[in-house]
């Protein structure tokens, strides 16, 4: 009986997964179909962080961090990060906001690090950027975002790195380069298909490709932003 049980558990773990990782991706993801959703530390707590990060790693699956970058909670119990980067590039950044590929690499080659998920826009707040209030920013949420401490924290509504799709697929190129050869991809709310449409001649011109795409829900402003910015 137990050894079936091994058996079971074992098959289980490995059934519902799906590999993730083109030909270009180095470290491709085993990636369970069950996962946690993208939520800051700064939009929940501490706790809340160490809570779901455990699940990920009981369960074998993947945590995505939020915008709001990898905490030092999120590595207390090692558990799978997917690791998303927005606008503000948290965690990844230069003093004035700009994106760093040196502190990316930095971050992003850590064992942990599973996925890097880039995010154009979400269905809760789609094309609009946001503010954390300085008062807001504690020394730990300025430690996780790679911001000062007690200011206004600005969430741009567009990328700085790149403007177009072409410009979009070399920057998803850079970060598997400069990742170690981790997946990487993006996350988006569909607005005009031809926004997309763009995307995808770009990807047939250049032959870059992402390794995954996470598609949001178009509610527009029925529901709050998880990411603490508002």
């Amino acid at each position: 009986m137990s050894g079936s049980t091994i058996r079971c558990d074992q098959r289980r773990s490995t059934i519902f997964r799906v590999k993730i990782g083109g030909k270009y991706c180095k470290q491709p993801y085993s990636c369970s179909v069950f996962n946690i959703s993208a939520m800051s530390f700064g939009a929940i707590s501490a706790n809340a962080v160490r809570a779901l990060n455990k699940g990920a790693k009981l369960g074998n699956f993947a945590h995505d961090t939020g915008e709001g970058s990898i905490s030092r909670y999120h590595r207390e119990h090692g558990g799978d990060l997917i690791w998303e980067i927005a606008s503000g590039y948290f965690g990844c950044r230069t003093p004035d906001g700009e994106f760093d590929p040196e502190r990316f690499a930095a971050q992003a080659r850590e064992p942990q690090v599973k996925m890097i998920e880039i995010k154009l826009s979400q269905g809760a707040k789609p094309g609009h950027g946001g503010v954390l209030p300085g008062a807001k920013v504690t020394p730990e949420i300025a430690e996780a975002r790679g911001i000062p401490i007690g200011k206004d924290c600005l969430s741009p509504p567009q990328h700085s790195a790149f403007t177009t799709p072409l410009e979009l697929l070399d920057f998803i190129s850079l970060l598997r380069e400069r990742s170690g050869g981790k997946p990487v991809g993006f996350k988006f709310s569909l607005g005009h298909p031809w926004e997309f449409f763009g995307i995808c001649k770009a990807m047939l011109e250049t032959s870059i490709t992402p390794d995954f795409i996470v598609v949001d829900g178009g509610e527009g402003g029925h529901r709050r932003r998880a990411d603490g910015v508002h």
